[in-house]
């Protein structure tokens, strides 16, 4: 009875689900055995009909199969020469976009159809809805076109980016392997680098040299000197602001100082959106560049704007390392007297936040000062004022901008405006370098705030024993004791505090629609303007009576445009940008005209260096025109800092 109980509660059940699943394994595998040959079947069908449908003409084809672009699953001839059909594919958010694409014997695109994909509903499954107008748009936008296309060549999906440029990346592809296979050009092939060791990356940067590595600069996370003058110098960036860790940014130098090639470690960005930062081409944009300048030609990619930006940013930290390393290069030449030194971010504003002082900060600095009491100040930068009860002097604290955020200084001044004691606080410099200034016991920090006792009026960094290889944090700190100083000069003696940067500027005015004589009143709000001898590069200078200037240049825009875009810049008498008019009347009606767009000028205000034009996005669509006013306010900003700044 128990033998039969044991077989009846336990064996029987395990032997029943066995041959259960042995019999639905096998039905499966009987199906699957039946099936797969009529999905492939139905899916070759359903091939060959895209072909016939993009290219009717043909009679038949012939398949192609020695070429070696890349990303081309298929490349058919016409058997009675009617032209080309090749598959290709770009990487969207849910997998491969694949494309069908047919060519005329010249390369002009014929037509395009968008196959299956994996794309989200509604957004990149648009490109395979034949009756979804934007798809279609999109499909249709490209006939009649030879050639690499960019974004701004095709009507792109709004909020589908990311499908829609792998759709454009699937129809280039099409278009290299034509040209190989159809033009005998050399083939296309994308390498992927993502798997790179770190020495086939550097290998790659530096191709030939034998690579040593040096100390780390500023801002730098690892430096490799080649035996041939080559660098490869590491910087990082967070790019996308909430990503759980930041971009390994690796940036090749040529001994001539120009770009050779940039990698990304794009894995803590958004998968099939920030992690673009990493494509080739978006990254072979960087090559050839020579100093800061050159970024101005770099485009984000919409859509991955903060990861792209943030690459920007680390390439730019990497090439003013690397001009710190190469005083003599051309790259050091490339960048703008007052732009050269400033890192991006401190293109981009910080907090200047208020802090409370005890008696004990205060007597840190000014040892003679009894019973402190806080005055105010308007004075910009300042985060505390506080003045001694018996007159022994004031304690100021003030912050300005440094290599990673603001870099705190409590600064002690007598009663005649000179400084006793320089007190540098905690900041979020590099370590070993802007750090140094708040490291206990650390000689190059105590030398440096030693350096300032006894000074007043205004302090340059020459006067000073700077921290060598923290040259940022360094001026960050000179900048910080002047805001102090002006301080007191604001509420020891009674003078008119200076104005903060910017502050002046005209963001949200509307210029497009002005004549050039209102843009120039805009630009210099209340000022009489005097007209003076433009210097290089210029085509008009004025002057206002209270330190202002209208500066104006041009440049082409469009490759193919009628005439320069002519472009007004205003610049207050701190050197901010004030505004920015464009006369666009020789750019593309309703494309190229959008580089005056309020929206697309308002970017500029507030800019006061070359470092701050990365923060301007060009618009997708008027990709030549928006550049161009990028590249004529950048000349208006060299010329301001080369002989008109005071």
């Amino acid at each position: 009875m128990k033998n039969n109980n044991t077989w009846e509660n336990f064996l029987k059940p395990v032997v029943v689900l066995v041959v259960i699943c042995l019999v639905a394994s096998a039905a499966l595998a009987g199906t699957n055995q039946l099936t797969a040959p009529i999905i492939a079947e139905q899916e070759a069908a359903a091939a060959n009909a895209a072909y016939l449908e993009v290219l009717p003409e043909a009679d038949g084809f012939e398949e192609i199969t020695d070429f070696q672009s890349s990303n081309v699953t298929k490349a058919l001839k016409a058997t009675n020469d009617a032209g080309w059909v090749i598959q290709a594919y770009g990487k969207g958010f849910g997998g491969d976009v694949p494309a069908v694409v047919a060519f005329d014997n010249e390369g002009t695109i014929l037509k395009v159809k968008f196959m299956e994909n994996s794309e989200t509903a509604g957004f990149g499954q648009k490109l395979v809805d034949p009756n979804d107008a934007d798809g279609q748009k999109l499909a249709e936008s490209f006939v009649g076109k030879q050639g690499n296309l960019e974004t701004g060549d095709v009507d792109m999906i709004s909020g589908v980016t990311v499908s829609s440029k792998a759709a454009l990346d699937a129809v280039n592809s099409a278009v290299n392997c034509f040209n190989e296979v159809a033009l005998g050009q050399e083939a296309t092939i994308e390498v992927d680098t993502s798997a790179m060791t770190p020495e086939e990356v550097r290998a790659m940067l530096a191709p030939g040299a034998t690579l040593t590595q040096i100390d780390a600069q500023e801002g730098t996370t690892e430096v490799w000197q080649g035996d041939d003058g080559s660098y490869v110098i590491y910087t990082e960036d967070m790019g996308w602001e909430y990503a759980p860790s930041p971009m390994t940014v690796v940036t090749g130098f040529a001994a001539d100082g120009t770009i050779t090639g940039v990698w990304v470690d794009a894995s803590s960005q958004t998968p099939g959106i920030g992690d673009q930062a990493a494509k080739a081409d978006y990254l072979d944009q960087y090559k050839g560049v020579l100093g800061e300048a050159g970024l101005d030609g770099v485009d984000t990619v919409s859509g991955a704007t903060q990861s792209t930006r943030g690459v920007k940013k680390a390439v730019r930290k990497a090439i003013q390392a690397y001009v710190a390393l190469v005083p003599d290069s051309p790259a050091a030449t490339a960048v703008a007297p007052e732009g050269g030194d400033e890192s991006e971010a401190a293109s981009e504003p910080a907090a200047v936040e208020t802090v409370t002082l005890t008696e004990e900060d205060c007597k840190a600095v000014l040892p003679e000062g009894e019973g402190f009491e806080v005055v105010g100040s308007t004075t910009s930068g300042v985060q505390a004022a506080m003045k001694a009860g018996n007159d022994a002097g004031w304690v100021i604290q003030a912050s300005a901008k440094g290599f990673a955020d603001q870099v705190p200084v409590l600064v002690g001044i007598d009663a005649n405006g000179a400084i006793v004691n320089v007190k540098f606080l905690q900041n979020s410099e590099t370590a070993g370098f802007g750090a140094k200034l708040y490291e206990e016991g650390n000689a190059e920090a105590e030398a440096f705030a030693g350096s300032f006792a006894g000074k007043s009026g205004e302090v340059a960094i020459g006067d000073v024993e700077a921290i060598a290889g923290a040259t940022i944090s360094s001026e960050a700190v000179v900048e910080a004791v002047n805001t102090a100083l002006s301080c007191y000069n604001e509420v020891a003696l009674g003078q008119a505090p200076a104005a903060e940067e910017g502050a002046e500027g005209g963001e949200g005015t509307d210029l497009s629609t002005m004549s050039a004589e209102e843009a120039r009143a805009a630009l210099a709000p209340g000022a009489t303007l005097t007209q003076i001898d433009a210097p290089e590069g210029l085509t008009e200078a004025w002057q206002g009576d209270d330190g202002s200037y209208v500066l104006y240049a041009e440049d082409k825009g469009y490759e193919y445009s009628t005439a320069p875009l002519n472009v007004a810049v205003g610049f207050d008498a701190n050197g901010a940008i004030t505004g920015v008019w464009v006369d666009v009347s020789g750019q593309t009606p309703g494309i190229g005209d959008k580089a005056a767009d309020a929206e697309f000028l308002g970017q500029f205000t507030g800019i006061t260096d070359e470092a701050g034009l990365d923060g301007v996005d060009t618009v997708a669509s008027a990709t030549q025109s928006t550049r161009g006013v990028k590249k004529a306010v950048r000349k208006c900003i060299q010329a301001y800092a080369a002989g008109l700044a005071s």
